[in-house]
């Protein structure tokens, strides 16, 4: 796998998340698997700052967007659109299973 580019990779993953309409009314659930690992991506985007990810990072990263995408029941085909994106901003093929 070749370098990251972390900006260009956390805002495509977050523009994932602010793009992608929410189809569950659980507030509970979309507490705990929306709101609670957007805020761990924003905190580790921080804690990352300009630096290069190691690919167990941005596995750690495609997790919690997967589990932001699963809660609001994303479909296949937006779940797909969105690894390409991924993949496409960040410069380099990803370990994109979690979206896959």
């Amino acid at each position: 796998m070749s370098e990251i580019n972390t900006a260009a990779f956390f805002g495509a993953v977050l523009k994932a998340v602010a793009c992608t309409p929410n189809h569950n009314d659980d507030r509970a659930e979309y507490a705990e698997g929306v709101l609670a690992p957007v805020a761990r991506i924003r905190e580790f985007e921080k804690e990352v700052g300009g630096r290069p990810l190691t690919s167990a990072e941005a596995e750690q990263v495609l997790s919690w967007l997967d589990m932001v995408l699963r809660t609001k029941r994303t479909s296949r085909e937006d779940l797909e659109h969105h690894h390409r994106q991924i993949v496409r901003a960040a410069g380099t093929e990803l370990p994109m299973g979690v979206l896959a």
